[in-house]
């Protein structure tokens, strides 16, 4: 590109090599340039949540590196792993406009040759890395506002040209002056040297700064106006009723669940009851364009805890403190959290979030938060996995055994919103949910389908928090967590099979749960007193739920079964148990516990780490008698 620029310049108006600038001043101008661009790129991700170019290019990169490796990063650096990859990418990134930037102020002497970098970076970023990274040409399949993605990285394109040729300007009445101060310097020499490239030089930097505040105004402009896109969809409307206030926060406290999550154990097909009744009318589908109602509209607290990802938090382990047994449902502000995103997390206002049914439906919808609040609604206790939690060898990884949790969920079934776009058409083989963020998951339609499959906006009878994405999120039963995508946006039911974020970097593509269980009490490696000593921890088999739990205390050659503290709270929930154990005096006893699902299985003893589908390993922990 660098030599196609200078080959264009007529060979009058290229000086000979005395002539260029330094190497220096041209590392200084193109310096200049790659943060001003940069610092566009990531005030776009601040103010109107625009992933910028080295986050959609460090996820595509992910796509070519092994869940091995992927695991071995996370074991080493713990929830910074994203953040250090992120920031390998923008070192990449200013090294490659740092040096192309200082090649063009060098070599290339006609500012408006210079200028042209603009639209060739901007086709390069638009029109390459957005339809490499999953955007579509020029972002047409984000789920933003294409039109202000446009405008924001013209202006991001602008900014860099218009720098370098700032820079050059600059740099060239610097050489002026120091030529006419010079009394043997030619009239000739000044004439058609410096000071007849300055006045082009001064033009150019004026038009590209000049349109690069334009490209902004534009984007400004367009973020004022553009909220979630509604797009061409019909719009599902009800009769307007006033908005039911959030149930009172749940204690967390240990003991028997809410009567909504008792009612799951009595029928698992019938698990998620209703608790509220249908709307005054039957749900309508309006034009899109036709006028909703702007009720009060419910929105989060910012939870207290600090997330690990610089201050946002990529990879959060549950908060316990070690030789507590976890409370039945884990506290809002105790449950782990995850997420794909190095920077932040989307942050939706409710009267902008819309939800779209589109695909192999027969008729697609789209409904907005408050109708979504307005259908009828259900209230189950789901325990979440992360794919990533290990089973044993907890010491392993910074998040320990820690990446899971159970919580009351309140929303709406998926099949009742399948229905407003009048079911699925034949054929369906997977249905793709995509969030806010672009992470996208996929399952069977018989698990869409499944009456425990919701749309939650409420955990713990309060307002979804953001971490956990708010304004609504799927939870998928049977199904590690990265099948229960936050933020959500879009349902697509395909005739085609889907292959969705986790399944293009080569983890498993059904996301089943392993049967776990972990030893919550003791502590690891404690010193109890000798005689009898209590141990008690969780166990999960996701929706096949667990039948039976057995504890060592010799290192597996003898076996004692435990007792559940309660019934399980959800079809598709964790269990507690207990059991008692002699611990000898100045003994190191290796303590191991084990479960069977609901289905007869003996959870799996051999360990692995998580990927591909899932860690295993029967977990152990060695403490001392005094």
């Amino acid at each position: 590109m660098v030599r196609a620029l200078i080959m264009r310049q007529p060979r009058n108006e290229r000086p000979p090599t005395s002539e260029r600038p330094r190497w220096p001043a041209c590392t200084a101008i193109a310096a200049l340039a790659t943060a001003g661009a940069l610092a566009a790129m990531f005030w776009l991700r601040s103010a109107y949540q625009i992933r910028t170019l080295p986050e959609r290019v460090m996820e595509w990169v992910l796509i070519f590196i092994s869940p091995d490796t992927v695991e071995q990063g996370l074991s080493r650096f713990g929830a910074d792993a994203k953040v250090y990859a992120l920031y390998v990418a923008v070192a990449g990134m200013t090294i490659i406009l740092l040096g192309l930037g200082a090649a063009l102020v060098r070599y290339v002497r006609s500012p408006w040759a210079l200028l042209a970098v603009a639209p060739i970076l901007y086709l390069v970023a638009l029109g390459g890395i957005m339809p490499l990274t999953g955007a579509g040409p020029f972002a047409v399949d984000l789920l933003q506002d294409w039109r202000l993605v446009n405008a924001g990285y013209a202006g991001v394109a602008l900014s860099y040209a218009g720098l370098l040729v700032l820079g050059q300007w600059l740099a060239a009445r610097s050489t002026l002056t120091r030529a006419t101060s010079q009394p043997a310097a030619s009239a000739v020499a000044r004439s058609t040297g410096p000071a007849a490239a300055g006045s082009a030089s001064r033009r150019a930097a004026l038009v590209s700064l000049g349109s690069a505040a334009a490209a902004f105004a534009a984007t400004l402009w367009l973020g004022q106006r553009s909220g979630a896109a509604s797009g061409s969809l019909a719009r599902v409307q009800l009769t307007p009723r006033p908005l039911a206030e959030p149930s009172p926060a749940a204690t967390g406290a240990v003991g028997p669940a809410p009567t909504a999550a008792s009612a799951v154990v009595a029928a698992p097909a019938a698990a998620a009851t209703p608790t509220s009744e249908p709307a005054t009318a039957a749900p309508a589908v309006a034009p899109a364009s036709s006028p909703t109602p702007e009720p009060n509209l419910p929105t989060p607290q910012t939870l207290a805890k600090q997330l690990s990802r610089d201050q946002d938090g990529s990879l959060t382990a549950g908060a316990r403190q070690p030789g507590t047994l976890s409370s039945l449902i884990t506290p809002t502000e105790n449950h782990y959290h995850v997420t794909k995103n190095p920077i932040a997390d989307p942050v939706i206002k409710p009267e902008e979030w819309s939800l779209a049914l589109d695909g192999e439906v027969n008729n697609p919808v789209q409904l907005d938060y408050a109708t979504l609040r307005q259908l009828p609604t259900v209230e189950i206790a789901k325990t979440l996995e992360c794919v990533s939690n290990l089973t044993d060898r907890c010491e392993l990884v910074p998040f320990g055994c820690e990446l899971i949790g159970t919580a009351s969920w309140k929303g709406v079934r998926l099949v009742d919103l399948l229905e407003l776009a009048r079911g699925l058409k034949p054929g369906v083989v997977a249905v793709a949910m995509i969030g806010e963020d672009e992470f996208v998951s996929a399952v069977p339609p018989e698990a869409a389908l499944d009456p425990n499959t919701i749309v939650a906006y409420e955990m713990n009878g309060t307002v979804l928090p953001y971490e956990h994405g708010y304004p609504a999120r799927v939870l998928v039963p049977g199904r590690y967590g990265y099948k229960s995508p936050k933020w959500i946006r879009v349902i697509r039911p395909s005739v085609r099979p889907v292959v969705d974020w986790y399944g293009q970097r080569n983890w498993s593509r059904d996301g089943i749960v392993k049967t776990m269980t972990r030893i919550d009490v003791p502590a690891p490696a404690a010193t109890l007193p000798a005689g009898p000593q209590q141990i008690a921890g969780i166990a999960y088999a996701s929706n096949r739920g667990i039948s039976r739990v057995e504890f060592s205390a010799d290192g597996g050659a003898s076996w004692t079964p435990a007792t559940f503290l309660e019934p399980q709270p959800g079809v598709d929930a964790w269990v507690r148990w207990e059991g008692s154990f002699d611990l000898p005096t100045g003994a190191t006893v290796k303590l191991v516990a084990r479960a069977t699902d609901g289905q007869g299985t003996l959870q799996t003893e051999m360990f692995s780490l998580a990927q591909p589908n899932g860690a295993s390993g029967w977990n152990s922990i060695e403490v001392s008698g005094a």
